[in-house]
């Protein structure tokens, strides 16, 4: 009779499989989950005006690193700071039209690569890693929530 593995051990496995999934990413696809990228596409997808604290939460990004991505965003004419108009002391940051013409692309690039990956794996495969990942997501999100963390 062949054993079942436990939890746990399906637990290391699954952490190593990660591990090595992610060793393997390309430096494109790293880089987009963090820094200059992370936040245009965070500005993008709220469709509107955040913080730099906000963006650093949202991006995974300390303060210090959000002002050098700031500022560089801004040179290259990707986004714009102002004043908030409810607070003067507040500033806001948007995207620009060239900032979002640069996210989009982002997201359409992103789009392209994920779908090649998928089509790779194949229908039914790729339509139980999307549930599989939904399923995932719920569970966290449920277990986040009784326990108060706050996203």
């Amino acid at each position: 009779m062949e054993d079942t593995p436990t939890y746990e051990e399906l637990a290391h496995e699954l952490l190593g499989e990660l591990f090595a999934l992610g060793s393997t990413l390309t430096p494109m696809m790293v880089n987009s989950t963090r820094g200059e990228t992370a936040t245009l596409m965070t500005l993008y997808r709220v469709e509107g005006a955040l913080t730099p604290g906000q963006l650093g939460k949202h991006a995974h990004v300390s303060s210090a690193r959000v002002a050098n991505i700031l500022r560089s965003l801004e040179e290259k004419g990707l986004v714009s700071r102002a004043h908030s108009t409810g607070d003067r002391r507040q500033v806001e940051v948007t995207l620009t039209d060239a900032g979002r013409a640069e996210a989009e692309r982002t997201r359409e690039e992103r789009t392209r690569a994920v779908a090649r990956y998928l089509s790779e794996l194949g229908a039914e495969d790729a339509g139980h890693l999307v549930r599989i990942v939904r399923r995932s997501r719920d569970i966290l999100s449920d277990h986040a929530a009784r326990e108060g963390v706050k996203r």
